[in-house]
């Protein structure tokens, strides 16, 4: 019998060890496809109202995931309303060799 409180159990996968805000527009895994396609536009997120913050953080490669690829191109960010009323997101990469 095993003491209060003790029992087996296999530990979590360790944790991203990012601290603060997690990007909700421009994640990880949107930032491989637009790396991955370069200078190709993909809607990445819709929106009930302009962005204004979030676009000017990702323009000036300040968001923490993707500022370790500020000397490498730069993200472009539009947006457009659509037929629905909302705000559709798109986004580019453009790396320095083509800009």
């Amino acid at each position: 019998m095993l003491p209060e409180n003790m029992y087996a159990a296999v530990p979590p996968p360790v944790a991203s060890g990012r601290k603060g805000k997690q990007p909700k527009l421009l994640t990880d895994d949107k930032v491989k496809i637009l790396l991955s396609y370069p200078n190709e536009w993909y809607v990445i997120g819709k929106s009930e109202k302009w962005i204004s913050g979030v676009k000017a953080n990702i323009e000036s490669m300040t968001q923490r995931n993707i500022s370790h690829l500020a000397d490498k191109g730069k993200f472009e960010i539009q947006q457009r309303k659509n037929k629905d009323g909302y705000i559709d997101i798109y986004c580019r990469w453009i790396p320095n060799d083509i800009i």
